[in-house]
């Protein structure tokens, strides 16, 4: 029977880091546990449970501000922003739907959200979670408290920790109290959408579509045989895949550079507007990751990938012919996500096509025992690897938290 923490306040999870440290136990965190299966699991009996550090501590939507415990469901913050009209403006899709943590809306925590450096569609145009964290108030591996930044930007001196933390899977500390800015609503959306087959010529449109001056805040394209999924009868009627592009703004605005772009890309295929409510059903199809949602299973594994944006099409296009996998870009070319069926081999292609575009793979989705012979996410370089090692060793000297979640020992190189 696994030993159950479950601190309720800070001071309580200093008492159980500073257990776990006394007596050398490994621990587990997690928060809602909406994100246990992507990385490799952790070997151990102890498991901190964060989900009881939860609750608003301040939201000030006049600052564009909100605080929060590391264990409140996202559900919980981004309902609160709704009424005033506001939202994260990295836009984190439904992550836990592609690892079958349910059908939960947003399920998880702000402080997961974090510690995986989630970000949606709008990601190409402001960022991930870490350009948007303000602070943060956390427990290293050495039972102390520490923390970094403040309510607004102009307090964060010196070296940003929140970077550091964001992207770390709870392997540096574990945060209790998380600070992010927010941002309103925009007042109308529309997205163009643009009938493309072929994902390299979709990469083109995608391409120009972005280095226009219609300050576009998404782009994405679907394959064919995922557009019914959509549910929108417009899009249905293409019959071919898609590229989806949003812009934002003042209703004149958007009205205009809508029309600019359906021009420019004229070229490319058949363009159309969707209006308002059908625009936000696309970008949470994208966000979601909708085509591939669900549970894991024996054969199917899932990778994302990221590559810079203007070689996405042209490595989209490659991956397809090599793996016989289906795909989705995002971010413009700049994340690809691809679902192949069959053995683990895949992995050494896959990396090798996507370390040709300067880009890494990372293996969100695959059964433990596959998770367990191949490296979830992609080798770091042996200096990267280094400087990575002795940061860990600073926070965590005793490889207390998350051990093996990012980088298990037992695995070395990069599979079969």
């Amino acid at each position: 029977m696994a030993e159950q923490l479950n601190p309720s306040t800070p001071e309580q999870l200093r008492e159980a880091v500073g257990w776990a440290l006394g007596s050398k136990t490994p621990l587990e965190i997690i928060g809602s546990g909406s994100k246990r299966a992507f990385g490799h699991a952790v070997k151990t009996n102890a498991v901190l449970d964060c989900s009881k550090l939860s609750g608003i501590l301040f939201y000030e939507p006049e600052e564009l501000v909100i605080s929060a415990r590391a264990g409140t469901p996202l559900a919980e913050i981004e309902a609160a922003l709704a009424e005033k009209k506001q939202l994260f403006h990295f836009e984190p899709g439904h992550f836990p739907g592609l690892l079958g943590a349910g059908a939960q809306p947003r399920a998880g925590t702000i402080g997961g959200l974090v510690a995986s450096n989630i970000a949606g569609p709008r990601r190409i145009k402001v960022g991930s979670a870490r350009d948007h964290v303000l602070g943060f108030e956390a427990i290293s591996g050495r039972a102390e408290d520490f923390k970094s930044g403040g309510r607004v930007m102009k307090n964060v001196t010196g070296f940003d920790l929140s970077k550091l933390m964001s992207g770390s899977f709870g392997t540096l500390g574990v945060m209790h109290t998380v600070t992010l800015k927010v941002m309103p609503r925009d007042e109308t959306s529309v997205t163009i959408i643009v009938g493309v087959d072929d994902p390299q010529a979709a990469g083109k449109a995608m391409t120009l579509a972005m280095r226009s001056e219609n300050e576009v805040s998404a782009a994405a394209w679907i394959a064919s045989g995922d557009i019914r999924l959509l549910d929108i009868p417009m899009a249905s009627e293409f019959g071919c895949g898609l590229v989806v592009l949003r812009v934002e703004g003042p209703k004149p605005s958007v009205a205009w550079r809508a029309e600019a772009l359906c021009k420019a890309l004229a070229p490319f295929g058949e363009t159309h507007e969707l209006a308002d409510g059908y625009s936000q059903r696309v970008w949470h199809f994208v966000g979601d990751v909708k085509p591939f949602a669900g549970r894991a299973d024996n054969n199917t594994l899932l990778w994302r990938i990221s590559v810079p944006p203007a070689s996405g099409g042209d490595i989209c296009a490659r991956l397809m012919t090599e793996t016989g996998g289906r795909t989705m870009m995002d971010w413009a070319g700049g994340l690809i996500w691809l679902q192949i069926t069959g053995p683990g081999a895949m992995a050494a292609v896959i990396r090798e096509i996507t370390s040709s575009a300067g880009g890494k793979a990372d293996l969100v989705r695959a059964p433990e025992a596959v998770r367990e012979t191949i490296p979830v996410f992609q080798a770091e370089n042996a200096a990267l690897a280094k400087i990575n090692a002795r940061i860990k060793e600073n926070f965590d000297p005793e490889g207390i938290l998350n051990p093996g979640r990012l980088t298990p020992a037992s695995i070395s190189g990069e599979g079969a």
